[in-house]
């Protein structure tokens, strides 16, 4: 396995912090506005979909261990955030971790429908919400059937989202390469040269040399 260069693994900590600062504000918003919280998880799942743009996966896992663990602290409570910590940030990772494997859509939704399933029935069963608390009102089979609808719709877009972000972040990436390159390759001041054989004049050749090449 090819180690990586230092300006990879800094690529990797700079965008695990940016897209841990993006979840974490959209999982903050979450919390104060109420009624836009699907919104805003899907919002910050994209957000760590970002380094899965360059298949920095270890910076995607840290950025939602980071926005998770800071948007619990933010919330006050594990039950407000739980829709994030439990599914929408996993599936996010799921589904980027697919796109860039290119596995084939009938490999994906079995997968997909399980963990989602899996994950409503924690959400319903143990954490008692679902967003908003539907255990009073709504049975589970009927939440298991429209949420399986309704989220893998959701997918279906953040997959398309997602195949639209690689090249914008492949192309701000390899904008500051460019740069840097540039910057790198910049030529000299020529007057540097002019000042240095000033100072350094050219040694005069030697006579005794000059008088061989004469007389040959």
């Amino acid at each position: 396995m090819k180690k990586p260069s230092r300006r990879e693994i800094l690529y990797q900590l700079a965008l695990a912090g940016i897209a841990s600062a993006i979840a974490l504000l959209f999982v903050g918003l979450s919390v104060l506005v109420r009624f836009s919280t699907i919104a805003f998880f899907i919002a910050a799942g994209l957000a760590l979909m970002v380094p899965l743009t360059k298949k920095y996966y270890l910076a995607s896992v840290f950025a939602y261990i980071a926005s998770s663990a800071l948007g619990f602290l933010i919330a006050g409570d594990v039950y407000t955030v739980a829709g994030y910590i439990v599914y929408f940030g996993p599936m996010a990772l799921i589904s980027g971790l697919f796109f860039n494997l290119k596995v084939k859509w009938y490999f994906q939704l079995p997968i997909k429908l399980a963990y989602i399933n899996g994950a409503l029935a924690l959400l319903y069963f143990v954490l008692h919400t679902i967003v908003i608390n539907v255990n009073a009102v709504i049975p589970f089979y009927l939440v298991a059937i429209v949420g399986s609808v309704i989220l893998i719709c959701i997918d279906f877009v953040v997959q398309f989202i997602y195949s639209r972000l690689i090249p914008i972040v492949g192309k701000i990436l390899r904008n500051r390469d460019e740069e840097k390159k540039e910057e790198l390759d910049e030529p000299d001041d020529p007057f540097e040269d002019d000042l240095y054989t000033d100072i350094h004049p050219h040694p005069a050749p030697d006579d005794d040399n000059s008088e061989e090449d004469n007389e040959e």
